[in-house]
């Protein structure tokens, strides 16, 4: 409630509070008169001063619930009437946030990107974990690239090749599955493309749909061994 609106209501209620105080007394000055004694003419007071509250109150409630909109939705019809409230409505203040959209949608932009990323990073290194004894520094770094440029489906020409050492067909096709597992859904040719692309050396002979076939082959066999999930180092 605004200040001057609280002001108001005071001085009111003063008002109303000091008529209902000098008619009560009234009544009590004019039962003495009468002949009633002082215990009597309390009471008088305190009953008078009670009905006045009773009827101030219904007075109150009957204006706010019944005949003030009633008056209210009469005067709306009346044009100059209805032009005052909709300009009183126009006027009302619609509090402004320090925030502007473009800060709220590059908020919301930072925050996928954040996301991306650490999903992205969950990918990496286990792709880490799984060729640092097979791959050397450079062509992990490569391979790296190569899983950012399928996490966020870059054109296959963005792939480039890796010489591995040590790791069979299964095994490359069991990590395959396991990054296309993490990624999905996605389309198992797209994992199958990269493996041909990447390790070209050991499925040069092999086509991508055979890669696709077989990914998931002898689960529990080769040095990389299928994963439901990925966790973090």
């Amino acid at each position: 409630m605004k200040q001057n609106n609280l002001l108001q209501y005071i001085i009111l209620y003063v008002i109303v509070a000091c008529v209902a105080l000098a008619i009560a007394a009234l009544a009590r000055m004019f039962t003495v008169s009468v002949g009633f004694d002082g215990f009597t003419a309390f009471i008088v007071f305190v009953v008078a001063l009670a009905v006045q509250v009773v009827v101030y109150l219904s007075i109150q409630v009957v204006l706010q619930n019944m005949m003030l909109p009633w008056i209210g939705n009469g005067l709306a019809k009346i044009p100059y009437f209805r032009k005052k409230i909709e300009e009183k409505e126009a006027k009302i203040d619609i509090p402004e946030s320090d925030v502007s959209l473009d800060d709220i949608r590059n908020e919301q932009q930072k925050n996928i990107a954040k996301e991306q990323e650490e999903v992205l990073n969950v990918a990496l290194d286990y792709t880490r974990k799984s060729f640092a004894l097979y791959l050397s520094d450079e062509d992990l770094n490569v391979l790296c690239r190569n899983i950012r440029a399928y996490m966020n489906r870059l054109d296959e020409k963005e792939f480039k090749p890796v010489k591995v050492k040590e790791l069979s067909a299964l095994d490359l096709r069991h990590f395959g599955w396991n990054i296309w597992n993490y990624f999905k859904p996605r389309n198992q040719m797209d994992i199958a493309n990269l493996l041909k692309i990447v390790f070209s050396d050991i499925f040069k002979d092999v086509t991508a749909e055979s890669i696709k076939s077989h990914l998931k082959d002898d689960e529990l066999k080769g040095v990389i061994k299928i994963e439901e999930k990925l966790s973090a180092l």
